[in-house]
């Protein structure tokens, strides 16, 4: 079975929140927002695992 771009583009999409929120932590680190930094990360963590979740149900 042909996965394509379509295929990848699926496998990365669980991944992006997290990283997005890794982002948000190191801005939020550069700032010394320490708590900031946390719920960056957690609220990437979280949305990434719902996201893994809803893919696997499919």
């Amino acid at each position: 079975m042909k996965q394509g771009k379509q295929g990848k583009q699926g496998s990365m999409a669980p991944a992006f929140p997290l990283f997005i929120g890794v982002v948000v932590a190191t801005v939020a680190i550069a700032q010394d927002n320490w708590g900031g930094a946390a719920l960056g990360v957690a609220a990437g963590a979280v949305i990434s695992l719902i996201v893994s979740v809803r893919r696997r149900r499919r």
